[in-house]
């Protein structure tokens, strides 16, 4: 993985992407970045049929020795912000978003090769 340097706002570019589910068109990764103080940060994206999140790696977020470690901590945020679907949306959104959620929890009952 290539160094990465902040810009002025403190956002770093991400070198690798791990996409950590998929369902159709709807995704969640994990980007990482490595700093040039060594250590590994992360950024999350969601995607789903009615909404999702993102954002870039900040320089000020917490760092990992190893992408293996940096990955654990990003799938566990991942699940505390996983979204809920609103009352009004129909119950394919609570499926798909089900469906994923279970996609990312068996990475972490899963050993890693990193």
């Amino acid at each position: 993985m290539q160094i990465s340097y902040p810009n002025e706002y403190g956002a770093i570019t991400a070198t690798q992407e791990e996409e950590v589910a998929r369902l159709g068109r709807s995704f969640a990764a994990i980007n990482f970045a490595l700093c040039d103080d060594g250590l590994i940060r992360y950024s999350l994206d969601l995607m789903y049929s009615y909404g999702g999140f993102a954002s870039p790696v900040w320089i000020d977020s917490a760092g990992y020795a190893t992408t293996g470690d940096a990955r654990v901590a990003a799938l566990e945020d991942l699940l505390r912000q996983w979204p809920k679907a609103w009352p009004s949306e129909p119950s394919s959104v609570y499926e798909e978003l089900r469906l994923m959620r279970e996609q990312i929890q068996s990475h972490l009952s899963q050993p890693s090769l990193f």
